[in-house]
């Protein structure tokens, strides 16, 4: 099956948003929000792709910026997406990531070909 970036998008977009008075209790359940995520993000991915033909990794440590896109942030992740049994990406899936003192934003940003 092939899939254009329109319907990827719709595939893959996840969005969390949080945000709570500044205190410990609050950086402590952010800390385990994000942990929880970037745990099973790779689950949430794959689980939606699979029907597709297609599967995710996540590539721990790298950004937008790693990609030479322009504008960038380093406050993203960055996702490739490969087709079954493929290790060459057919996209990339951008996540904006920041962790704030007591926000926490994670939303899907862009796609790239």
């Amino acid at each position: 099956m092939s899939v254009d970036e329109e319907k990827l998008f719709k595939i893959i977009y996840l969005k969390l948003s949080f945000e709570a008075p500044s205190d410990w209790t609050t950086r402590e359940y952010i800390g385990i929000i994000d942990e929880y995520l970037m745990e099973r993000l790779p689950i949430i991915l794959n689980n939606a792709l699979e029907p597709y033909g297609l599967e995710a990794a996540v590539m721990e440590g790298m950004t937008e910026c790693d990609l030479g896109l322009s504008p960038c942030s380093s406050d993203t992740l960055v996702v490739n997406i490969y087709e079954s049994g493929s290790n060459k990406p057919l996209f990339r899936a951008v996540y904006y990531r920041r962790i704030g003192e007591n926000t926490y934003e994670f939303f899907l940003k862009r796609i790239v070909k």
